[in-house]
């Protein structure tokens, strides 16, 4: 990781190296070619003053060279003192045939002075009625100095700063990433064991404190999952132990005391625990599917009303309890349909073992949901147990329970269900019986509802 940021960091230098020599030979070059611009208009004006000599004063030396040539090449005047009249002979330089009038070219190992590259401007003029051209050529001289100079810098400064800026960020990264190394060491020690541990936090107030947090809060969600997960097997075991332990008892019975007039009893009672450890697996079943992510390609658009209908006519033929579907109105929601159907049949279960004689279902929209409403006339459910019956093996009644066949699962699987169809499940009190309502438990379930298109 260090070496790849600090080649990185080379290679941006290097081209911000390039980018500045280039530019500023650029920007001389440009100020090269303002100044003979200048020196152009200078000598025109000269010339139209009629105030040319043989000799153009210069103030640059070598560096500015000024010419004013007839068209035969005769030098008419110049700043040059090599450059004399008679022809071609007397031009310090050849003239390219292309240089025209505001046009500069760079001209390369022009015998001037020193010698050396130049950059030329010409513009056509008249001297005394007779055709000539002004000709000014600036001296790159200094520039190609300053340039090679900068250049001599940036090849032994980039290496330079490419160690220094590597050696700091070894330091840096050092200092950084040694409490994240530590947090990667305790991470790499902790084990399903013991998920009580956690990571040490460091003071600074930085990504790695952040991190530190973050995995600490997912430790302790992984331990409490870990413990609800530890709990749920226990009680699946406890709950499985009294039908199996039953259903061996009898077994043994059978085996050890055949007796034929007990033998149809004892098979009865075999069938019955069987059934009930049938029911019990199944619950277990569905309660892991509730809980686990639903597939959303198996969601279908699923008319509750008619679940509702069809799993209480299923109700009517298992009681002699009242149930009143005159509330129900249409629903659709987009979900499992087992599911949803799992859902109504729970809640149907829960209410026809604990009413006495009544079950009342209400189904509405309201507010882009879909709200299923099932209230008894029992005993209702305390307001310190409305949450905890949602929860696994939970009975708020052993003994009448495990009677009737309950398992405890029926309101954990409606909860997992509904929670996974993004919807919420809530125990209230059904009002009182001189108030319209049964007087018993109500049991609320909303869900989103699905819009026609």
């Amino acid at each position: 990781m260090t070496l790849l940021a600090t080649a990185m960091f080379a290679g941006a230098l290097i081209v911000a190296g390039v980018g500045l020599l280039a530019g500023l030979h650029t920007a001389m070059v440009q100020s090269l070619d303002g100044t003979a611009r200048e020196r152009l208009k200078d000598v025109s004006s000269i010339i139209k003053e009629g105030r040319l000599g043989s000799l153009i004063t210069s103030n640059h030396g070598d560096i500015d060279v000024t010419l004013v040539l007839a068209p035969d090449g005769e030098v008419i005047a110049s700043s040059y003192a090599g450059a004399h009249t008679g022809g071609d002979r007397g031009l310090p330089f050849p003239l390219p045939a292309e240089l025209g009038a505001g046009r500069l070219m760079t001209l390369t190992d022009l015998r001037i002075g020193d010698t050396g590259d130049f950059r030329v401007a010409a513009e056509q003029t008249r001297v005394r009625g007779r055709p000539a051209t002004i000709v000014v050529a600036m001296s790159l001289r200094q520039a190609e100095r300053t340039l090679s100079l900068l250049q001599t810098i940036l090849l032994a400064g980039i290496p330079v700063l490419t160690a220094l800026a590597g050696w700091m960020l070894w330091l840096t990264a050092g200092r950084t990433l040694r409490p994240v190394e530590t947090l990667r060491r305790q991470a790499t020690e902790i084990t399903a064991t013991d998920l009580h541990r956690r990571l040490d936090v460091p003071d600074s107030h930085d990504e790695v404190h952040a991190l530190a947090v973050t995995l600490n809060e997912m430790l302790t969600r992984l331990d409490v999952a870990s413990a609800a997960q530890r709990r749920f097997v226990g009680d699946a075991a406890h709950e499985l132990r009294s039908p199996l332990a039953a259903i061996h008892a009898q077994l043994e019975a059978l085996a050890n005391y055949p007796d034929p007039q007990r033998d149809a009893q004892v098979a009865s009672a075999l069938l019955e625990d069987t059934e009930r450890l049938h029911d019990l697996v199944e619950g277990l079943l569905d309660l892991a599917r509730a809980e686990g992510p639903a597939p959303q390609r198996l969601y279908t658009v699923v008319d509750l009303d008619e679940v509702v209908f069809a799993e209480a006519r299923r109700q009517r033929a298992l009681t002699e309890r009242v149930i009143d579907t005159r509330s129900v109105s249409a629903g659709r929601v987009r979900g499992d349909a087992h599911a949803l159907r799992r859902v109504v049949r729970n809640l149907l279960d829960n209410a026809r073992r604990h009413a006495k004689r009544h079950i009342r279902i209400a189904l509405n929209r309201r507010q882009g949901t879909v709200e299923l409403v099932i209230s008894d006339d029992g005993a209702g459910i305390p307001p310190a147990d409305r949450e905890r019956v949602f929860e696994r093996f939970t009975r708020l009644d052993e003994a009448r329970s495990r009677e009737v066949g309950g398992s405890g699962l029926g309101l954990a699987i409606v909860s997992g269900i509904v929670m996974a169809h993004g919807g919420t499940v809530r125990a209230e009190a059904d009002d009182a019986p001189g108030q319209g309502g049964l007087g018993g438990a109500r049991l609320l379930v909303r869900l989103p509802e699905e819009r026609e298109s």
